[in-house]
């Protein structure tokens, strides 16, 4: 083959290693904490709701309790907690972009 076709194949195959795995049915990512993320906050609305919020610890840690406080979020132990914020710090630091089609 040319070479000006591998350079472009090869940017891809790398480009795509670095893409985060993204859930089917969730549309969110896949790492740990992600299962604690649908038996808790996916159950009541999609997953395209917590990628156009985006914040620290903190933040995410004060999402929780306004879901508990204000929707109906139910009591969480604290290791489920700390899963869920660890991974939505982790995974959606930042706000992110989305259109209603995704």
């Amino acid at each position: 083959m040319k070479k000006s076709i591998w350079i472009p194949m090869l940017l891809t195959v790398v480009l795509q290693a670095d893409a985060p795995r993204i859930d089917r049915v969730t549309g969110l990512v896949v790492d740990k904490g992600l299962e604690d993320i649908k038996e808790n906050c996916t159950v009541c609305h999609p997953g395209g709701f917590i990628v156009v919020n985006g914040g620290d610890r903190k933040f995410w840690r004060y999402k929780i309790s306004v879901m508990q406080r204000g929707f109906g979020l139910w009591d969480l132990p604290e290791d489920t907690k700390a899963r869920i914020v660890d991974y939505l710090s982790r995974n959606y630091a930042q706000k992110r972009n989305v259109s209603i089609d995704r």
